[in-house]
């Protein structure tokens, strides 16, 4: 059997089973999401379901450390992460405290050389060896953004571990193609530890991930795309933000839509694309597998994009553009009055509908 197989075996089988008893802990911890105003469910659900992921991915990273080397700093920095969104998910702590455990994270993987070490100009075949502090500091931005923007679109059953598993596939896929033997074994890893909690997490959820999980699969996302191609040409950036196009475009449009609305930054609000999709008359699970969709193509695109040629990269580049730009505007992700290509659309296909009734006349 393929050591690849084996790996994915170990921590789908490891997480399936670890769920039940998860569950059982956290009811009897207390650790259960209370429906509110802001919440899609109905009932209490036991909210640390992450610990699930992280005890599938750990033994995962025990067998493949037997087969390769990996940075043991990953590992430490998970336990970090884990325990931090473990914290939240039992006392919800503040914003700035889970920071600090993100950063101290942060810290320690690029503290072992797991960083970026290139900076590209988009669409040119050359890359520029960068210095050690703007590489530290772009890493970390890069760390502590895609953690929480994973984190940010957990909002219904099994939106966080799907996207997560297409993203960690996509990932999985490049590093075979790259020859980047400890990316693929961690993907796949990850892959299999979240594909057996989401089992229990698929509409309607027996279990949450919390941020236990979110934040989590968050981090290894982001240090996996870093160690996957920080040595790459010009797709050093474009790949992994195209991988993980979802996360990132929600948080950074709630990011402006509460600027543009005199909020915080951190105010929680009810109009990120799981919420719009619901409000559009999406169900549950048509929400869900929407959204899957739509990472799937990012995924699909960035694989694609490695691939083509200059002139075929462009114009894949334009489409993601393209996609993103009618998602916001569609399901008014930044307000109902933004919408310049549906706008300039419906003009343009008035005024034709005016010519053709004059030729009509």
């Amino acid at each position: 059997m393929s050591p690849y197989m084996t790996t994915f075996l170990i921590t789908f089988i490891v997480s399936t089973i670890s769920v039940p008893f998860v569950i059982k802990f956290a009811r009897n911890i207390g650790a259960v999401d209370i429906p509110d105003n802001r919440k899609v469910h109905k009932k209490a659900v036991p909210r640390i379901g992450g610990i699930s992921i992280y005890i599938a991915f750990l033994t995962g990273f025990i067998y493949i450390s037997t087969l390769i080397d990996l940075n043991i700093s990953i590992i430490v920095a998970a336990t970090i992460i884990m325990i931090t969104g473990f914290i939240d998910d039992k006392l919800q702590i503040k914003p700035w405290q889970k920071l600090v455990g993100q950063t101290l994270a942060a810290v320690i993987v690029l503290a072992d050389g797991l960083s970026i070490k290139y900076l590209t100009v988009p669409f040119l075949d050359e890359s520029i060896p960068v210095n050690i502090w703007v590489a530290l500091i772009v890493s970390f931005i890069w760390i502590i953004g895609v953690t929480n923007a994973v984190n940010l679109i957990d909002g219904l059953d099994g939106l966080a571990s799907g996207v997560s598993i297409i993203a960690a596939s996509a990932i999985f896929v490049m590093a075979l193609i790259m020859n980047e033997i400890n990316v693929a074994f961690l993907s796949i890893a990850l892959i299999g530890s979240t594909l057996g909690f989401l089992i229990f997490n698929f509409h309607p959820a027996k279990i949450f991930m919390g941020d236990t999980g979110s934040l989590l699969l968050g981090f290894l996302l982001s240090v996996l795309s870093i160690i996957g191609f920080k040595q790459v040409t010009f797709i050093t950036f474009i790949i992994p933000m195209v991988i993980l196009a979802v996360p990132l475009t929600d948080t950074t449009i709630a990011i402006i839509r509460r600027k543009l609305q005199n909020k915080k930054i951190m105010d929680a609000d009810k109009n990120h694309l799981h919420h719009r999709l619901l409000d559009a008359g999406f169900t549950h699970r048509k929400a869900v597998l929407f959204i899957y969709f739509i990472s799937l193509f990012f995924g699909v695109s960035a694989i694609l994009l490695y691939k083509a040629n200059l002139f075929a990269s462009i114009i894949i580049f334009i489409l993601i553009l393209l996609i993103i730009e009618l998602l916001i505007e569609g399901f008014e992700l930044i307000s109902k009055n933004y919408k310049p290509l549906l706008s300039l659309y419906k003009k343009l296909n008035s005024k034709k509908i005016g010519i053709e009734n004059d030729k009509n006349a």
